[in-house]
C-alpha cells in the first residue's frame, strides 16, 4: 500500500461530482466567429464616432457683474450703500480716509487751511484791484470829459474866429477897391490890414490851443486804454494765481480722503467692508449686478487642439455643480459667440472657472459663450434659477468620424510622421 503507484492512485482519485457533456462541433464555433466577425465589420463601417471634449467654466450674466475693488490704502469712514440697495452711474459708495497725522496733527486739515487762507487772500486782492480799476477808470473819464469839453469850446472858437478872419479879409478886400476909387485913404487901408493880420494871428494860437487840447483827450483816451489793460492784467495773474492753489486744495483733499463711485447703474450684491475697516489697495469692496441682462450664459475656455471643430451654433451637453448630472441630468446649450484670438492670463485670471495653471508653456485657451436653454431649474416644486460665479462643465461634440477611420487613423499619423522624416 506504500507503493509509489498507490499514492499516485489515491491522489488522482476525483473527490467531487462532474457533468459530463459531449462537446460542441467545430461547425458551430466557426460559424458563430463567422456571424461575429460580420457584424464586428458592419459595425465599423456603417456606425460612426464623435470625439468630445470636457471643459470647465462658469455660469455669468451680460453684462456681467462689476466688483469694485479698492486702489488706494486707508480706512472706510463713511459707507452710503447697503446689501440689496440699487444705486445709479456716480453714485457714492465709500469714503476712504488716506490722510497721514503728525504730532502736529493731520497733514492734510493743516494744508487745505494754509490753501484756503491763501485763496481768501488772493480773493481780496482781486476785488481791490477791481474797485481801483474802476475809480481809476473813472477819475480818468471824468479828465476825458473835461478834455473833451474843452475841445468842443475850442473848437467853438476857433471855427467863430475863421468867419471873422474871413470877414476882415473882405472888408479888406473892399478897402482897397476903395482906395483904387480913391474913396479912402492909404492910411485907412493899412490900419485894416494891421487888425486882419492881428486876427490871423490870434486864429494861430487858437487853433494851436485847439489842437493841443485834442491832444490831451487822444492822451487821456490812450491812458484809459493803458490803466485798465495793467489792471486787466494784474487780475488775470492773481485769478492764474487762485487757479493753482485750488489745483493744490484738489490734491490735498485727495490726498485726505477719496470717494468711491459706482461706474454703472445696478443692485448692490455684497457689502465687504464697514466704517472703521482698514482697507489694502486691491482689496474688494462691493459687487453691483446689472439689473438689466439679456440672460445667463455658460463661459468656456477651449484649448487650442478642439477650437477649430466647433463653430456658432453647435449643441453643448451642460451640467453644473450645484445641480449634479446624477440627480439632475445634464441640459442643452448653443454656443453663441467664440474668440478668435486667445485669451490673456489678464482676462481670464478674473474667471473663477477659468484654468488655473496659466504659464508661458501652456496651450493657449481660447473664450467660448455657451448659452443654456433652460435658464432656470424647477425643483421641489419651486423655480432654482441660474448665478453668477456657478461652476459648470460643458462637453463639446468634435470631429465625426467612421470607426474604421478611428481604428487606422495611428497609422495615417504615422504616414504622416514618414513623409515628414
Amino acid at each position: 500500500m506504500f507503493r509509489k503507484e498507490a499514492i499516485q492512485s489515491r491522489q488522482n482519485i476525483w473527490n467531487g461530482k462532474a457533468l459530463l457533456i459531449s462537446r460542441v462541433p467545430a461547425s458551430i464555433v466557426m460559424f458563430l466567429c463567422f456571424i461575429f466577425i460580420v457584424f464586428f465589420i458592419i459595425i465599423i463601417y456603417t456606425e460612426s464616432y464623435t470625439r468630445r471634449v470636457t471643459v470647465s467654466g462658469e455660469v455669468t450674466s451680460l453684462p456681467r457683474p462689476v466688483n469694485i475693488y479698492s486702489d488706494v490704502q486707508g480706512y472706510v469712514t463713511e459707507k452710503f450703500i447697503s446689501d440689496g440697495a440699487r444705486v445709479k452711474k456716480n453714485d457714492p459708495l465709500y469714503q476712504i480716509d488716506v490722510s497721514k497725522s503728525t504730532i502736529h496733527g493731520i497733514v492734510s486739515n493743516r494744508q487745505r487751511a494754509d490753501i484756503l487762507d491763501q485763496i481768501t487772500q488772493i480773493d481780496n486782492m482781486i476785488m481791490g484791484l477791481k474797485d481801483s480799476k474802476e475809480i481809476t477808470i473813472i477819475a480818468l473819464n471824468k479828465q476825458k470829459e473835461q478834455y473833451l469839453q474843452s475841445y468842443q469850446r475850442s473848437s467853438e472858437i476857433v471855427k467863430h474866429a475863421e468867419d471873422a478872419i474871413n470877414s476882415l479879409k473882405t472888408n479888406m478886400d473892399n478897402y482897397r477897391n476903395y482906395l483904387a476909387k480913391r474913396l479912402i485913404t492909404k492910411d485907412q487901408l493899412i490900419n485894416q490890414e494891421v487888425i486882419y493880420y492881428q486876427q490871423q494871428n490870434n486864429l494861430l494860437g487858437l487853433n494851436s490851443q485847439n489842437e493841443q487840447n485834442l491832444m490831451q483827450l487822444n492822451n487821456i483816451e490812450s491812458q484809459i486804454r493803458i490803466q485798465a489793460t495793467e489792471y486787466d492784467n494784474r487780475i488775470y495773474q492773481a485769478t492764474l494765481q487762485r487757479y493753482e492753489l485750488r489745483k493744490e486744495l484738489i490734491n490735498t483733499e485727495q490726498e485726505s480722503a477719496i470717494i468711491i463711485r459706482a461706474l454703472s447703474e445696478g443692485k448692490i450684491d455684497s457689502v465687504n467692508v464697514s466704517i472703521g475697516q482698514m482697507i489694502n489697495q486691491g482689496d474688494s469692496l462691493a459687487q453691483i449686478l446689472p439689473e438689466k441682462t439679456t440672460g445667463y450664459y455658460i463661459v468656456l475656455w477651449i484649448p487650442n487642439t478642439a477650437i477649430p471643430y466647433i463653430s456658432n451654433g453647435d449643441i453643448t451637453n451642460i451640467s453644473y455643480e450645484a445641480f449634479p448630472a446624477g440627480k439632475f441630468g445634464q441640459f442643452s446649450g448653443v454656443i453663441e459667440s467664440i474668440s478668435r484670438a486667445p485669451a490673456t492670463p489678464q482676462e481670464m485670471s478674473t474667471y473663477q472657472g477659468a484654468p488655473k495653471s496659466i504659464s508661458s508653456e501652456s496651450i493657449p485657451y481660447y473664450k467660448v459663450l455657451v448659452k443654456p436653454t433652460i435658464q432656470s431649474i424647477l425643483y421641489d416644486s419651486k423655480i432654482r434659477p441660474l448665478e453668477n460665479g456657478m461652476k459648470a462643465q460643458a462637453t463639446l461634440f468634435l470631429e465625426k468620424r467612421k470607426i474604421w477611420q478611428w481604428i487606422l487613423s495611428p497609422f495615417y499619423d504615422m504616414k504622416e510622421v514618414q513623409k515628414d522624416r
